[in-house]
């Protein structure tokens, strides 16, 4: 059984990696938004036992957004790379090729002029 097989365009991860880098953009942007933070006094008297109780969590959402950006960014560096080893994998298999089809135009001369 023959398997079947499948074409990659460099061009096209290279996009899918530009609309990565977009999603990456808004992350840091959430991330920016956490970093600002209210003061304990926001709450008033009333809530003022609720920073003490809120801040671990902002703080492990936080944490988790900034997780999440370098895990995106990490995903767009190696759809890029892939691109790149596709695009070496297909000049080295070409390669070859263009020698032969170089040497050709020779050959078929030196048979001429025999």
């Amino acid at each position: 059984m023959t398997a079947g097989g499948f074409e990659v365009e460099p061009d096209d991860l290279v996009a899918h990696a530009s609309h990565v880098d977009g999603l990456v953009d808004r992350l840091n942007t959430a991330v920016s938004a956490s970093d600002s933070a209210m003061s304990d006094h926001a709450y008033g008297l009333l809530c003022a036992f609720l920073p003490p109780i809120i801040r671990p969590t902002g703080e492990q959402a936080q944490d988790t957004l900034k997780a999440s950006v370098e895990g995106v960014q990490g995903l767009s560096d190696n759809v890029r790379t892939a691109a790149q080893s596709y695009r070496d994998g297909e000049e080295g298999n070409k390669q070859p090729f263009e020698r032969q089809l170089a040497a050709a135009p020779r050959e078929a001369e030196a048979r001429v002029n025999r």
